[in-house]
């Protein structure tokens, strides 16, 4: 801890009461946290009694990976607020009527279920838009209140949609990303012996990025910390997921809640002063924000500047040229980020770095976890874990052989007659001998290689059990005949190994535990995200760039009505600009273009707001029209 300032230190030491940690960007909030958990451990807290919540599973692993090295305890409670949940449903969920063999449904899932009961109750799929009630049934789970229920939805219409989508998703064993809080907080809110025992189990409650919480997280973390010495992490200045129903209003819904001891960290690691200092001068224009004065640390003075085009081709011209240029003194591509408020933004960086043949690649790329290789494989150690998720086990029926349609609608008619899970449908069809011939054969097959291989579940890690599911039921034939081609075989190959190594981490970082890796992957494919990092330049949308850093920042499109967005609020629009800004490690570029499609545009008013510290570096092409 000798590396640590006196406010980090203060943090660390505070015992027995709560505390609100503002900490602004590059002010080591990670190192912070990890050597709080660190003192509890050799204090000889049971690192199994320490609960963190962090707000994505890279996060919660690199925290895990500090604890282990400081102090070679591996704490299992080190997770997504998500994956937090979705294990403690595990055990308590048979209390709501949902079986603990649930499946998180994607989103796609998700919206076919919420289409099917707008269908069902015959209302016009224009008026009862699908994405639109995804939108209000996710406010109505993210509200806070544990008992919202149909009843109590004012819109009768709604109510019944909601009503009718819950009871779909429950008659199918599944919940929907949002559940996974709402049913957790309205188990501890219903059921007072649960709320015992789960917050019985913890010491000590650490939650950061605490300005992304909504309300239901907010209600969540309140039943849990309760005299726990509850600490909260997080930063006002960077709220910028209001339509995820993030507020920054639980800071001082907390700090009048908890009467906590509020320790600011002001000294930033990461920032040069001009962009420190242009930061600050920015955010300041927020009002009711709590107050950080930010303190330098590097030596480095930094550049910002600022630039302005005719058009948007230019801007992006220049973006792409001076990368290239960096490129050339030697810069990796990953120390270089693009980020803009919207993905047309990035396109036109895209194709001006295409042309130079520049390799970019974009943070919201297709997600690894929709390949086809990746579903499968995720459905077979989700079948030998959980045998009763129905979606999984329906998933792998079809890959198998000599099992025909009209065996499965049996299947599933036993299931549904007997109220049983397709599993154990499947099993009384086999000992009863309902099948025939040679689907009775594939069935037995079938059956005696899931048995056997859940037999050797506890002798083989997560990744040797991919393995040997891909060997015992010849998944490679069967991806090799369905693949594009001889390429498009050795790229699933490739995502298979990917998918094999993340076990392997998972498993270092966290143990055994092939349940939260399967709960862990399935959150991970909701939330998305790129595995592993390429020598490229990253394009990322603003609100996703939060919690990346770059050497170089080119912040795209900083013109009225797009940043700020016409439609957005003023301030969080100015917190995402002020997001973006703080990425920069070294050198920042603020682009704007005077001529948007046949729209003239203004510069950001953000971009004056800079003051003094944003040096004004015009083109020559843009001064004339910027004068």
């Amino acid at each position: 801890m000798d590396t640590l300032n006196p406010d980090q230190l203060k943090v660390v030491s505070i015992r027995n009461k709560p505390v609100l940690v503002l900490a602004g960007p590059g002010t080591g909030k990670t190192q912070t946290i990890v050597e709080r958990i660190a003192a509890l451990i050799r204090e000889e807290v049971d690192p199994d009694r320490i609960l963190a919540i962090t707000f994505t599973n890279k996060a919660a692993q690199e925290i895990i990976a500090r604890i282990l090295t400081l102090t070679g305890k591996r704490p299992s409670w080190i997770r997504t607020i998500h994956g937090a949940c979705a294990q403690l449903l595990r055990t308590h969920i048979h209390k709501l009527g949902i079986t603990n063999a649930f499946q998180i449904a994607s989103l796609e899932l998700a919206k076919k279920t919420l289409k099917d009961v707008i269908r069902s109750l015959n209302l016009s799929e224009v008026t009862w838009d699908a994405n639109k009630v995804a939108r209000d049934i996710s406010r109505i789970k993210s509200s806070g209140e544990s008992n919202q229920t149909a009843d109590t939805i004012e819109d009768k219409t709604l109510s019944a949609i909601f009503l009718g989508y819950q009871e779909k998703m429950k008659a199918h064993g599944t919940i929907d990303f949002d559940d996974l809080v709402y049913l957790t907080l309205k188990l501890c809110t219903e059921d007072a012996e649960v709320l015992a025992e789960i917050r019985d189990h913890w010491q000590h409650v650490i939650l950061d990025e605490f300005q992304d919480c909504d309300l239901s997280q907010y209600a969540l973390i309140s039943l849990l910390g309760k005299d726990k010495g509850l600490v909260v992490v997080g930063d006002d200045d960077q709220s910028i997921y209001s339509f995820r129903s993030s507020t920054p209003e639980v800071l001082s819904m907390f700090e009048q809640d908890f009467s906590p001891e509020i320790v600011t960290l002001k000294t930033t690691y990461r920032l040069p002063r001009v962009i420190q200092e242009a930061a600050c001068t920015l955010i300041k224009n927020n009002l009711g924000r709590y107050e950080k004065e930010l303190v330098c640390a590097k030596d480095d003075t930094g550049r910002l500047e600022v630039h302005g085009f005719c058009s948007e081709g230019e801007e992006a011209d220049f973006t792409a040229g001076r990368i290239q240029a960096l490129l050339s003194t030697g810069m990796a591509p990953e120390e270089i980020g693009v980020l803009g408020r919207r993905n047309a933004d990035l396109a036109r960086a895209e194709g001006a770095l295409k042309r130079l043949k520049i390799p970019t690649r974009k943070t919201a790329e297709r997600c690894f976890y929709e390949y086809r290789a990746i579903r499968d494989m995720m459905a077979y150690i989700t079948v030998l874990a959980l045998p009763e998720n129905t979606a999984a086990l329906e998933r792998v029926l079809k890959i198998e052989k000599g099992i025909p349609k009209s065996v499965m609608d049996l299947l599933e008619d036993l299931s549904e007659r007997n109220e049983i899970s397709l599993y154990h449908a499947f099993e009384l069809a086999v000992e009863h001998q309902y099948v025939s011939g040679e689907p009775s054969v594939a069935l037995k097959r079938f059956l005696e290689r899931i048995n056997g291989l859940r037999q050797r579940m506890s002798e083989l890690c997560i990744s040797d059990l991919m393995r040997a599911c891909a060997g015992v039921f010849s998944y490679l034939e069967h991806l090799k005949k369905v693949s594009r081609g001889e390429e498009g075989f050795t790229r699933s190959i490739d995502r298979l190994k990917d998918l094999a190594h993340m076990a392997d981490e998972f498993e270092l970082q966290s143990g055994p535990g092939l349940i939260n890796f399967i709960n862990e992957m399935a959150i991970a494919a909701i939330q998305g995200g790129v595995t592993k990092s390429q020598k490229s330049i990253r394009l990322s949308t603003l609100h996703s760039a939060k919690g990346l850093e770059f050497k170089v920042v080119f912040l795209m499109g900083a013109t009225q009505g797009n940043l700020p967005h016409i439609h957005g609020k003023v301030e969080e629009e100015r917190r995402l600009m002020y997001v973006g800004i703080t990425r920069a490690k070294e050198q920042l570029y603020i682009t704007h273009a005077r001529y948007i499609g046949n729209e003239v545009r203004q510069r950001s008013l953000f971009v004056d707001e800079l003051g003094r510290w944003a040096s004004q570096k015009i083109e020559n092409k843009a001064k004339a029209v910027n004068e």
